[in-house]
């Protein structure tokens, strides 16, 4: 996209940030890929949240937006096409329905809440407002994942009926807020999110029931957090996928993260591993070249926003409904059972 034109919106895309504890640099890059977008105001979601990573990133990228103190009185003052939404993890579902209630689009952190009923009042909340709603579910955008999707949509590998997604993660240092589970929510919705919605994604599949285990085995110092999670998932055309998550990622290793996925269908699998994406069907085993989409995540999103031919790759159907099944999910975890999931949604 060339800057100089008319905006998505007839003028200058206006972009606000609310809070430093997440993915802020999805903001910082849709900026720089809408034509005449500015970053124009920032928050923190609370007052004591450290909001010097997001001061230091601005700084970096030349960008000064107005600061607030308070992110209800920038939803107020400021004339907003889209507010990013990454506070800490708990406060997701009050942000998200203070913009909605507002009329104002909303690309939130994941979850977008962290227990069930929050959910409901960000789902009522964007029901009322007919606002736009979007996640931050970055591995959409991924080449090897948008690439996989293409695959099994075009039938390369027949109905999936098998799989198995891996989502790790050096522990490094972390807030103090992750150590609770009232402020971080939990391993399943925060890292194993990602795993669950690109599976549901990829696969076509809808999931009918979960069963799960989480534990802190190696990170005491963190005290509520946990460590280690496993699910297992029944899909709706009687298949299964095994998922697990972690942040026991050796601090040595190349990469700060490691996603896998492998997804068995009736006429062959698909795997990803590293870097790369490999397709074995009846002619053998090869390696398949991934596919970027054509937009960003926040760009993407905002397209959808002024454009109502344009579907974002990440629904606000999908938005709400991978973050129930997450919660769900932990649910099953926390209780040692197995939990059915409604193929419709809501509650």
């Amino acid at each position: 996209m060339t800057r100089g034109e008319r905006g998505l919106f007839g003028l200058a895309t206006h972009i606000g940030i609310i809070g430093s504890s997440g993915h802020y640099h999805y903001a910082l890059a849709g900026e720089r890929e809408i034509e005449d977008a500015v970053i124009c105001a920032v928050a923190p979601g609370s007052a004591d949240e450290d909001m010097s990573r997001l001061t230091a990133a601005l700084s970096a990228a030349s960008v000064s937006p107005k600061q607030y103190d308070d992110y209800r009185e920038m939803l107020d003052r400021e004339d907003l096409n889209v507010v990013a939404v990454n506070p800490q993890f708990h406060l997701n579902s009050e942000v998200t329905t203070e913009a909605l209630s507002r009329a104002i689009p909303v690309l939130c952190e994941k979850p977008l809440a962290i227990d069930l009923e929050s959910l409901d009042r960000v789902r009522q909340a964007q029901l009322q407002s007919k606002a736009g709603l979007g996640m931050m579910l970055a591995l959409r955008y991924d080449a090897r994942f948008y690439t996989a999707r293409q695959l099994v949509a075009s039938g390369a590998i027949g109905e999936p009926a098998l799989g198995y997604s891996q989502k790790s993660y050096k522990l490094g240092t972390r807030p103090p807020f992750y150590c609770t589970r009232e402020t971080f929510g939990g391993l399943i919705p925060w890292i194993g999110i990602h795993a669950i919605d690109w599976f549901r994604w990829i696969s076509g599949i809808e999931y009918t029931a979960v069963i799960g285990h989480h534990a802190n085995v190696h990170a005491p110092q963190y005290g509520e957090m946990e460590d280690t999670a496993a699910c297992l998932f029944e899909l709706a055309n009687g298949g299964s996928a095994v998922m697990s998550f972690d942040y026991l990622r050796p601090a040595g290793a190349e990469t700060h993260g490691d996603d896998r996925l492998r997804l068995i269908g009736s006429a062959g699998c698909l795997d990803i591993s590293g870097a790369g994406l490999t397709l074995t069907d009846p002619d053998g085993t090869r390696s398949i070249d991934p596919v970027s989409p054509p937009h960003g995540l926040l760009a993407d999103f905002a397209m959808s926003l002024a454009d109502k031919d344009h579907r974002c790759l990440i629904s606000t159907e999908d938005a709400l409904r991978v973050t129930e099944i997450s919660l769900l999910a932990r649910e099953a975890a926390d209780n040692g059972c197995r939990v059915l999931l409604s193929q419709t949604g809501g509650r």
